[in-house]
């Protein structure tokens, strides 16, 4: 059985990087490890919403699906940050279904409890609205840029806003989920995103192997209009 999370396992997350030590101590005294496969499910639509998470390795996928079965992907979670904590202020079941897109380990937090913590303690309160408030500043601003690209720019600076190993002035990017889920994040078809490959590759800008993308010419990719 592995060891329950430590300080260090969560606290540079924004929710809980200006709490003190022993706030800390008393969350992971109430979180606890979740080891998913990929393509496993951790939570669905409706759902109540007891826990929070945090992930440590691997991505996890938050959707939606139409009444005809499609997917639409809200958003990829990636190492080291946190969904679902907003759930704990709006009503307390989850808006969208989860999923692993790849083996993964999660960090998962009592959201009562932290809600309790909240209740007697008027300085967390503000910590939190603080960070909250930072975070829904950051997501505005993004869906207001996206709303005024075009899918090739949405796709270029998805693309470099990946972890990427720099060699020689260019940006080797794995892909953290398939072409599929991944234009479906950005609101576009999937032939659109085959199209939009097809074109950065013939400018010189990419190359694509399976799941790798190499931009070849980061600067020129940031500037397309």
């Amino acid at each position: 059985m592995p060891a329950p999370p430590d300080i260090k396992d969560f606290r540079l997350a924004y929710l809980f990087r200006d709490l003190d030590r022993a706030l800390l101590a008393q969350i992971a005294e109430r979180a606890c490890w979740r080891e998913l496969d990929a393509g496993a499910p951790l939570f669905a639509k409706n759902d109540p919403g007891n826990r929070f998470y945090l992930v440590k390795t691997g991505t996890m996928k938050l959707f939606l699906l139409a009444e005809d079965g499609q997917e639409h992907v809200m958003e990829l979670i990636g190492r080291e940050q946190l969904f679902a904590e907003a759930v704990m202020f709006m009503g307390g079941r989850y808006p969208v279904h989860a999923a692993a897109l790849e083996p993964t380990r999660l960090i998962a937090f009592d959201a009562d409890f932290f809600l309790g913590l909240l209740r007697g303690n008027t300085d967390l309160c503000l910590a939190l609205l603080a960070a909250m408030s930072r975070r829904v500043h950051g997501l505005v601003t993004e869906i207001d840029r996206l709303a005024l690209q075009t899918g090739v720019q949405r796709f270029a600076q998805y693309l470099l806003a990946q972890p990427a190993q720099k060699t020689a002035g260019t940006r080797i990017v794995r892909l953290p989920a398939t072409k599929q889920t991944i234009a479906s994040l950005l609101g576009i078809q999937p032939e659109t995103l085959s199209r939009i490959l097809s074109k950065l590759r013939d400018d010189g800008l990419i190359q694509v192997s399976a799941e790798t993308v190499v931009v070849l010419k980061p600067d020129a990719l940031g500037r397309i209009s």
